[in-house]
């Protein structure tokens, strides 16, 4: 692609950006139900009632002897539990 393609190409695709308005903050007195409205039901986070191991040696070991899979859960992009 050439640098005019390329350049046109990356405006197009920025104006929509600069055409939206700024959004108003949320009034004090509406914030508390909002919160309500988009916090998560306890029937939607049930992840939180497994009995997670941080140790993969202790999840390998238990895993072999129950015949289960073992789900790795990783976040930022770096092994939770230290480097392989």
């Amino acid at each position: 692609m050439s640098i005019h393609k390329t350049w046109c190409v990356t405006i197009l695709l920025c104006l929509p950006a600069s055409a939206l308005p700024a959004q108003e903050r949320i009034p004090p007195e509406r914030f508390g139900s909002l919160r309500e409205l988009i916090r998560p039901d306890v029937s939607e986070s049930r992840w939180r009632e497994v009995a997670w191991l941080t140790s993969l040696q202790e999840a390998r070991l238990r895993a072999a002897a129950e015949g289960k899979p073992i789900l790795l859960w990783s976040g930022g992009g770096a092994p939770p539990l230290g480097g392989c």
